[in-house]
C-alpha cells in the first residue's frame, strides 16, 4: 500500500515533472490535472522523485520537501505513500505555516499585541457610536480584550490551537492564515528561512489554496528564485471556493504540464464532461485506463417543470433509472445507491430535515463559522457531535465513567477527592437520564436545554466560546463577536433531533450532496440536480449556461471587466459534480420551460449518450399514476 502510487505506471506530466526537477537549479512548475487525472499519484511520485536523487543533499543540510494538502486525512495518505519518509514533510496548510512561524515566538508577540491593539481601538470606536442595547455586549468584550492584552505582554511561548485563547498563549486556526503570509512578505529573513528549510514544497489542490497563502509562497519564491522549486498541483476547472486562488500562475520561467487523462469515468461520463468543459480551457480529457479496462458507462438527461414536487419527481427519476440502467440500483441510499449532487449545501439540508440548523449558521454576517458548518468542524456542534449525542447513545446502564470521564470532569480525579465517589455517580447518572430525555424527546429549543444539562453537571468540557455564552458570569477570557452571538442565539433554538439529518449528510451516509461535500470523491452512479428556481442564486445560472435565459447587464460588465462570469462559475460547478460519476450518470434538469431546455440539450450537443426524458416520459412509462403529483 505504501509505494502503490509511487509505483504506479508513469504518464507523460509525471516524465515532464521529473524533468523539471532535475533541472539545476529545479524548476517551478504547475501541474493542471482534470478530474480523475490520479493527480495525487504525480503529486506522490514527485515527492518520491525529490527524496530519492535529492536525498543525500538534502540530508547534509537538514533540509526537507515540503507538501501542502487540504485535510490531515489527505496528508497522512500521502505520508504513507511515500513510505513514511522523514525527509518528506506533509501537512495542512495551517500545520505547514505554524511550523514555519513556531521558532519566531518574538515576532508571533509582537503580531498578536498588534492584533488586539487594532481589536481594541475598533471595540472603543463602537463603544462610543453604540446604543444603549449594544453599548453593554461592546464593553464587555472591550474589557475581555484588554485583559487578554495583558496576558499576552507576559506569554512566554506561543502555541497552537483550534481557537485562539491569547491570555493563555494559544494562536488559532485563522490567526495561522493571516498571520504567516503577512510575516513571510514583510520579513525577507523569514522567506529566506523557508527557502533554505525547504526547497521543494508543492501545493497540493493549489486553485483552493487561500490567496494570501499562495501570494506569500510566490513571494518567498521571488525573493529566493535560486534557492526554492514551487510545485502547484490542481485545476482550475474544480475551484469550489470562493476567495480561493483560482488560476494558477503563469509567472515567467514557470513550467505548466498538463496531465488530460482521466483514470475514473466510463467512455459516456467523460464525453459529457470534455463537453463541459470545451472552451473554459484547452484541456481535453482522454480515458487513461487501458482498452480492456474501458467501460462504455451511461449518460442520461431530464428535464422537468420547475413547478413541478421535486422530491416525488426524484423517487420517480431513480426508479426509472432502476428500470431502464443497466449498471445498478439508483433508488437505494449510499453505498450501494445513487449519490444525488445539489448545487449548494441548503437544499441538502431541507430534504435531510436540518434546514434551521443550517440557517443558524449562515445568516447574514456569519461568515467562516459557516463554511466550518459545510465541512463538519464547527466549533459550537463540537460538544453535540462528539460527546453528547455518544453519551446518549443506548441504554443508560450501557454508559460507562469512562465515557463521562472523558468528556467532562463529573468523576474527574480532583472531583472525586472532595466527593463520594457513590454520590458522584449517582449525580452523573441523573443528569444523563434528565440529559437523554431532551435528546429522545427533540422540539424547538432542545439543543439548547441538552447544552445547559450537560454543562451544568459537568457531562462534558465545552468550547470557551461556547462556555462564555451558555454562562457570562464564568471569565474564561472568551470574546464573542456580535455576529458569533446571533448564530449562538439561533442554534439554542433548535431542535437537537436535526443533528441525525447533519451528521448523515457530513459523513457522506445520506444520498445527498453538493460539489463541496464531495471534493476529491467518485461514486458509480451520480445524479446532478440542476434547478435555477428551487432557490435564486445570483452566482450561478444553469439556464443562463444553456441559453435559456439571457445574460444580466451585470453578467456582461464582468466579463467585459475580465471577472469570472456566472457562466465560468456555473460551468465549474457542472463539471466537478458531473465528473464525480464512474459509470453512470444522470443530469436532471428543473426550468419554466421544460421543453425548450430538452431542445437545446440535444442542440447543444449534451444529450449524446440517450435521448431527453421529460415528464410525459415519466407519466408513458407508468411510474406515475398522478400526473397532477409530478
Amino acid at each position: 500500500m505504501a509505494a502503490a502510487r509511487s509505483q504506479a505506471p508513469d504518464t507523460e506530466a509525471d516524465i515532464e515533472i521529473r524533468r523539471v526537477l532535475d533541472a539545476e537549479p529545479a524548476q517551478s512548475f504547475s501541474v493542471i490535472a482534470g478530474a480523475g487525472s490520479g493527480k495525487t499519484t504525480s503529486l506522490v511520485k514527485a515527492l518520491a522523485h525529490v527524496a530519492a536523487s535529492r536525498g543525500k543533499q538534502l540530508r547534509s543540510r537538514t533540509q526537507q520537501v515540503a507538501c501542502i494538502t487540504y485535510t490531515e486525512i489527505a496528508a497522512g495518505e500521502i505520508f504513507r505513500e511515500v513510505g513514511s519518509n522523514p525527509l518528506v514533510h506533509v501537512s495542512t496548510i495551517h500545520s505547514f505555516l505554524w511550523k514555519v512561524i513556531a521558532p519566531f515566538q518574538k515576532d508571533i508577540g509582537i503580531w498578536v499585541n498588534d492584533y488586539i491593539e487594532n481589536r481594541i481601538k475598533e471595540l472603543k470606536d463602537k463603544v462610543k457610536a453604540s446604543n444603549k442595547r449594544n453599548s453593554a455586549s461592546a464593553q464587555s468584550n472591550l474589557e475581555k480584550r484588554l485583559r487578554q492584552l495583558e496576558g499576552a505582554k507576559v506569554i512566554k511561548k506561543w502555541t497552537y490551537g483550534v481557537g485562539a485563547d491569547y491570555a493563555r498563549g494559544v494562536i488559532g486556526h485563522a490567526d495561522v492564515i493571516s498571520m504567516v503570509p503577512s510575516l513571510l512578505k514583510s520579513k525577507a529573513l523569514l522567506a529566506r528561512v523557508v527557502a533554505n528549510r525547504f526547497p521543494f514544497i508543492f501545493v497540493d489542490e493549489s486553485q483552493d489554496t487561500d490567496p494570501k497563502v499562495l501570494a506569500a509562497l510566490l513571494h518567498v519564491h521571488q525573493l529566493n528564485p535560486e534557492r526554492i522549486c514551487l510545485g502547484l498541483f490542481g485545476d482550475p476547472m474544480q475551484r469550489i471556493h470562493f476567495g480561493s486562488s483560482g488560476e494558477l500562475p503563469s509567472a515567467h520561467g514557470w513550467k505548466t504540464i498538463q496531465k488530460p487523462e482521466n483514470f475514473r469515468s466510463s467512455l459516456k461520463v467523460l464525453e459529457v464532461i470534455n463537453h463541459i468543459r470545451a472552451g473554459a480551457d484547452g484541456l481535453h480529457q482522454v480515458s487513461g485506463l487501458p482498452d480492456g479496462q474501458k467501460i462504455a458507462g451511461e449518460a442520461f438527461f431530464f428535464t422537468l417543470s420547475s413547478e413541478s414536487n421535486r422530491n416525488k419527481n426524484l423517487q420517480l427519476i431513480r426508479q426509472w433509472l432502476d428500470r431502464h440502467s443497466a449498471s445498478g440500483p439508483w433508488s437505494s441510499d449510499p453505498p450501494e445507491g445513487a449519490k444525488i449532487l445539489l448545487i449548494m449545501h441548503k437544499l441538502a439540508a431541507r430534504r435531510l430535515g436540518f434546514e434551521n440548523l443550517y440557517h443558524a449558521f449562515h445568516q447574514q454576517g456569519a461568515g467562516s463559522i459557516g463554511d466550518s458548518f459545510d465541512e463538519g468542524s464547527a466549533w459550537p456542534l463540537t460538544a453535540l457531535t462528539d460527546d453528547i449525542l455518544p453519551l446518549c447513545a443506548g441504554s443508560l446502564r450501557d454508559v460507562p465513567a469512562a465515557a463521562v470521564r472523558r468528556s467532562g470532569t463529573a468523576l474527574s480525579d480532583d472531583l472525586l477527592k472532595r466527593v463520594p465517589v457513590a454520590r458522584a455517580i449517582q449525580e452523573s447518572r441523573e443528569a444523563l437520564r434528565e440529559l437523554r430525555s431532551v435528546v429522545l424527546g427533540g422540539g424547538q429549543g432542545s439543543i439548547e436545554r441538552a447544552l445547559r444539562i450537560a454543562y451544568d453537571a459537568r457531562l462534558v468540557t465545552l468550547d470557551p466560546r461556547l462556555a462564555a455564552f451558555l454562562d457570562p458570569a464564568n471569565d474564561n477570557g472568551a470574546t464573542l463577536s456580535e455576529s458569533t452571538k446571533l448564530v449562538l442565539e439561533s442554534l439554542m433554538a433548535c431542535d437537537i433531533r436535526e443533528l441525525d439529518g447533519y451528521i448523515a449528510y457530513i459523513n457522506r451516509s445520506s444520498p445527498y450532496s453538493t460539489q463541496h461535500g464531495t471534493k476529491g470523491a467518485e461514486f458509480s452512479r451520480v445524479i446532478v440536480v440542476l434547478d435555477d428556481n428551487e432557490e435564486r442564486w445570483p452566482l450561478y445560472s444553469y439556464e443562463k449556461l444553456l441559453g435559456l435565459r439571457p445574460l444580466s447587464a451585470t453578467d456582461r460588465a464582468n466579463a467585459s471587466a475580465g471577472k469570472e462570469t456566472v457562466l465560468e462559475r456555473t460551468r465549474k460547478l457542472l463539471y466537478v459534480c458531473a465528473s464525480r460519476a464512474i459509470e453512470s450518470l444522470a443530469i436532471v434538469l428543473y426550468s419554466e420551460m421544460p421543453v425548450e431546455a430538452a431542445d437545446l440539450l440535444v442542440k447543444s450537443g449534451y444529450a449524446t449518450a440517450n435521448e431527453v426524458v421529460t415528464q410525459d416520459e415519466l407519466h408513458r412509462n407508468n411510474l406515475c399514476t398522478d400526473s397532477n403529483q409530478i
